[in-house]
């Protein structure tokens, strides 16, 4: 220090290994700062920090800091080679760590933190991937429910309407609907339906009036009517069968009784014009190969007609006598029960929610056999095929046979699965 300064004052601060911080004592003389190290200094063995201050006033001035390195004394009595000098290895270290950019490796460890996360959401993701998966198979191996079209259970009958007018009704049972032009208030066991802008439409309403189905601005139910106890309905314009009786397509109901094992004659009549198959038990589904054609083995037939096997949104969890929950399902076995001649036959599958546009999903499955004998039961496995909640099952069928007539007498089995695979997708 000079007298530009005078009364500046000059001392160290002296920070040990452990981190104990204190002034220690320094001599100045012919512009050298002198310190030398007590036993209270060297105490610690590590690396601590000196640093220089000068007080001037109110003003403290600070020198960088300088590492101080405290090494253990050797031992007396020392036999063996000591270990390599490590001091250039420690330089070495010290002057890398004093270059380091704080704020790149604040970088570098940001970078590693979105690497572990990135890592950790891709772990999840493999999880819950493989969750779905066994869940996906598990549950084909175990559907919460199995269920046959048509079957010994609950009768089905239909109705096909060729024409609707203002006044007409329908008669399932106690309950009647009857055609309006505008909503009024019916009393108690009858319900009024709206006519729609076409039979189609009309008789989709009159369908979900059977169901139960909420819809203010086209059905009103009388006291204690909001959905058929009897049974439920669907509407198909395809052609289908109820046993044996072929329904000719059309603007039809599709009728399935809600309870099991009954008896009890269900009373079922029509005002409107409309051809009525009335309830019955059905064993079976008959598909009239009507697009075989003369000829020699059949050379010029066709498929038929598509043939409604269940009817769009018919597909429920817990069957007709429950709440109506619509589930997604598939057709994994026909049973061959009965056919009328030994000819090659072949069955294709669609769905559709709509009727409009058909998606076939299953093309020439062979179902012939050599013999015409009365309840075959012959069970064909089909390729796995899973149909949305909502949509229609059809079938056409086609053979080498030459009878228009010919027919085949079948059984659908399928799987229900539940909501929350239905609209999953193996990844």
């Amino acid at each position: 220090m000079d007298s530009t300064y005078p009364g500046a004052s000059l001392n160290a601060i002296f920070k040990r290994p452990d981190g104990v911080a204190y002034p220690v004592v320094t001599t100045y003389a012919d512009g050298v700062l002198t310190w030398s190290p007590s036993a209270t200094d060297t105490q610690i063995v590590g690396v601590g920090q000196l640093e220089i201050r000068v007080t001037y006033g109110e003003v403290v001035g600070k020198s960088v800091r300088i590492l101080i390195v405290v090494e253990e004394a050797l031992a007396d009595g020392i036999v063996d080679p000591p270990e390599p000098p490590a001091q250039e290895w420690l330089n070495q270290v010290l002057s890398t760590l004093a270059e380091l950019d704080i704020e790149e490796i604040n970088s570098l460890l940001n970078l590693i933190y979105n690497l572990q996360n990135t890592t950790h959401d891709l772990i999840e993701d493999s999880r819950d991937n493989m969750y779905m998966r066994i869940g996906i198979i598990l549950n084909h191996l175990h559907p919460i429910e199995t269920a046959t079209a048509p079957d010994l259970v609950s009768r089905r009958a239909s109705i096909t309407f060729n024409g609707i007018a203002n006044g007409n009704n329908v008669v399932i049972g106690t309950v009647t609907y009857t055609f309006v032009t505008a909503l009024g208030s019916p009393s108690a066991n009858n319900v009024q339906v709206l006519i729609q802008d076409t039979i189609s439409n009309t008789v989709k309403t009159l369908a979900k009036a059977i169901r139960g189905t909420d819809d203010e601005t086209s059905i009103v139910y009388g006291a204690g009517t909001n959905s058929n106890s009897i049974c439920t309905a669907y509407w198909t314009s395809q052609r289908f069968s109820i046993g044996s009786t072929t329904v000719d397509a059309g603007e039809s109901l599709f009728l399935l009784e809600r309870a099991e094992n009954t008896t009890t004659a269900i009373p079922l009549s029509s005002t409107a014009t409309a051809t009525i198959s009335d309830f019955t038990r059905s064993a079976y589904s008959r598909y009239i190969l009507s697009g075989n054609v003369s000829g020699s083995g059949g050379e010029n037939s066709v498929r038929g007609p598509l043939h409604t096997v269940l009817p769009i949104g018919s597909v429920v969890i817990g069957g007709q006598g429950g709440l109506l929950y619509p589930a997604t399902y598939d057709c994994h076995l026909i049973t061959l029960c009965r056919q009328s001649d030994t000819s090659e036959k072949e069955l294709d599958f669609y769905i559709s929610n709509d009727e409009e546009t058909f998606t076939r999903i299953q093309r020439s499955t062979p179902i012939g056999s050599n013999t015409s004998a009365e309840s075959l039961h012959i069970h064909i496995q089909m390729r796995q095929a899973r149909v949305p909640a909502g949509y229609g099952l059809y079938v056409r069928m086609g053979s080498d046979g030459t009878s228009s007539t010919a027919y085949c007498d079948l059984k659908f089995t399928y799987h229900l699965y539940p909501a929350a695979l239905a609209t999953e997708t193996i990844p």
